[in-house]
């Protein structure tokens, strides 16, 4: 049976390809992976029809879309402004509205049970101010509560044995790439190259150029069977960040690596990673750097330049 050869989504793409044509869709509109299943499965029905046996299926994985992440919101109001602002977890928050009411301590001062100075607690401060049912001041409150932060997503197919797309196919990409000064609502200019956002824009409220890439909506072939794809930032000549095919992600898998292990075994790994290039010393300040960083990232003002290889 022709469908043996291929896995559900396929067969799903399929159906939803046959419909679309069925609508007389013009053929060339059709994604680049609904082109490559009708191309399996044309080759797939030539076979069978000729005694011939098709090529082995691709083994794929399946990416399911990220976790949707989470985000504390605090509201404080009184009667001058009524203000709301996000933060990572319920301690930030609670740290930025101590902040506040230790601004406006001299409120308190005089009444019965309350220090001259407000505590270092930050949950005590809040306690004291707004009183345990966060009731105790006229005209003033706050609420502090956790939101799921929406994801879009979809269920990737990505083939294990992932090949970055060729060089015809590359620059079939890029020629293809799209331009929308506007996307969404946000009216932000954006370029589109194989489903990859780049944003860069002037952020007036930072004082600052910001550039910004989105990897979500790229194309399944760009994805890997992590669910990473490659990517290599480049400011003028200095490379700022690779996780490409060739680079990887050296930081991240550096400081795993050194937080698992004991100080002798620590030794050992940056010895190797110094002779690697993955670190590099400062010749200053002794601070070992990531490979990719262009000056001393150490905790003092060093910043010296990263030294030249000598050959």
């Amino acid at each position: 049976m022709i469908a043996a050869h291929f896995n559900p989504l396929d067969i799903e793409c399929l159906v939803k390809t046959a419909v679309e044509l069925w609508e007389e869709i013009d053929p060339s509109d059709l994604s680049e992976h609904q082109q490559d299943t009708l191309n399996r499965a044309r080759d797939a029905i030539l076979a069978e029809h000729t005694d011939q046996q098709p090529s082995h299926p691709e083994v794929v994985t399946f990416i399911r879309p990220r976790l949707a992440g989470q985000a504390w919101v605090l509201r404080r109001w009184d009667r001058h402004e009524n203000e709301m602002t996000l933060h990572a977890d319920e301690d930030s928050g609670l740290a930025d509205l101590a902040e506040y009411i230790r601004g406006v301590w001299d409120n308190l001062v005089g009444e019965e049970g309350v220090p001259d100075q407000p505590p270092t607690n930050d949950r005590e401060a809040v306690r004291l101010y707004y009183g345990s049912e966060r009731n105790s001041r006229p005209d003033e409150g706050f609420n502090l509560y956790a939101e799921d932060i929406a994801r879009r997503g979809r269920t990737r197919v990505v083939p294990l044995d992932y090949r970055f797309p060729d060089k015809d196919a590359s620059e079939q990409a890029n020629r293809d790439a799209t331009f929308h000064p506007q996307i969404d609502n946000n009216g932000l200019p954006c370029v589109e190259v194989d489903g990859v956002l780049v944003f860069a824009y002037l952020d007036h409220d930072a004082g600052t150029v910001r550039v910004s890439v989105h990897l979500d909506s790229a194309e399944d072939r760009l994805v890997r069977p992590d669910g990473t794809v490659p990517l290599r930032v480049e400011v003028e000549d200095a490379v700022v960040l690779d996780d490409s095919a060739e680079g990887t992600p050296k930081r991240d898998l550096l400081s795993k690596l050194l937080n698992a292990v004991d100080d002798r075994q620590e030794q050992a790994i940056r010895e190797a990673a110094l002779a690697a290039g993955v670190l590099w010393r400062c010749p200053t300040c002794q601070w070992d750097n990531p490979g990719e960083a262009t000056c001393c990232e150490g905790p003092g003002p060093c910043r010296v330049p990263k030294p030249k290889r000598t050959s």
